[in-house]
């Protein structure tokens, strides 16, 4: 049989294999329902008419499904990995999305066509975005979101450090940690006005912002006694600001965290462990109720447990 040129067609195939077309179309997308015989028939004939398959795009949009999500994020991809906290949470949709059988995509921005869903990781749909949506890690209205408790969290710590003696406590946060940043007010307050050192820049900063953050924080007259990182990146940067200005952790200086993330442990953090994991799962669990059109269950936010290590102390006599 000669090869012919022009656009074949599943139907052609079907033709040539001598089959009805529902079982061409099952070689290709369901072979395990056609006899081993039939579908090596099928297959051959489709090498010899040079037909390389059904067109993805043209089967999801006939099927109405993709099979696909995607997990949105104000970062790219390699930023996002890099973000131990965001790292964790896609780990956990991934999961998620596995057990579904859907399949997992990174989008810059909520405009990706060809998914059944979108997760927003710390970002918004905007009022173009279409289709079902979860969002994690942000308070947003009528959109189910998955969360963490962490502004009572942020209030444990700065109580921790009050209770310690405390009275010059400095905070370091970026530009997202606005919900952490009230609930640590909300005990500092009682102390004075609090004193809050902001990193410019990257929505989710990294350990160097910490540090750059942190010498500013420490060069201040008096200065502090103990700095509250309102992520564990700020925090395990201000620990390496405190070591190369020879400052001593956590006689000279208390410093706390607020993650969990991995390495925080390693370097004695005090911090608060947030379930990343845990909301990625969830966030996909819900996303898939979402696509199937199923009810969906009360999301109240999921609990954050403080962790006392090695880097708080009482404060030290001036």
């Amino acid at each position: 049989m000669s090869k012919r040129r022009g656009r074949v067609t599943l139907r052609d195939v079907a033709q040539a294999a001598g089959v009805s077309l529902w079982t061409a179309s099952n070689t290709f997308s369901n072979p395990d329902r056609v006899a081993e015989a039939t579908r090596q028939r099928v297959l051959a004939a489709a090498d010899a008419l040079d037909y390389a398959g059904p067109n993805p795009g043209a089967r999801a949009l006939a099927l109405g499904s993709t099979n696909m999500v995607a997990l949105v994020a104000p970062q790219d991809a390699s930023d996002l990995l890099s973000d131990p906290g965001a790292a964790l949470v896609a780990e956990g949709l991934l999961s998620s999305c596995d057990r579904a059988g859907l399949s997992l995509v990174f989008a810059g921005h909520g405009d990706s066509p060809g998914v059944d869903g979108r997760v927003f990781l710390r970002t918004s749909p905007e009022e173009t975005d279409r289709g079902p949506a979860v969002v994690v890690d942000r308070d947003v209205e009528d959109v189910p979101c998955v969360r963490a408790e962490t502004g009572p969290a942020a209030a444990q710590l700065a109580q921790h450090l009050i209770d310690l003696g405390h009275r010059r406590i400095a905070v370091i946060t970026g530009p997202e940690d606005q919900e952490r940043l009230d609930g640590a007010a909300g005990v500092l307050d009682a102390l004075g006005p609090v004193t809050a050192f902001r990193t410019a820049g990257a929505a989710w900063p990294t350990e160097p912002h910490g540090e750059g953050a942190a010498r500013r924080a420490l060069s201040a007259t008096p200065r502090p006694t103990a700095l509250m990182a309102l992520t564990d990146p700020l925090a395990l940067g201000a620990l390496d600001a405190a070591y190369r200005m020879g400052l001593r952790v956590p006689q000279d200086i208390s410093i706390t965290g607020l993650d969990g993330v991995p390495g925080a442990e390693a370097q004695g953090l005090t911090s608060a462990l947030v379930p990343y994991r845990p909301m990625g799962e969830l966030a996909g669990s819900v996303l898939v109720a979402r696509i199937a059109g199923d009810p969906l269950p009360p999301l109240p936010p999921l609990p954050v447990q403080p962790t006392i290590r090695a880097t708080t102390g009482p404060a030290a006599t001036s």
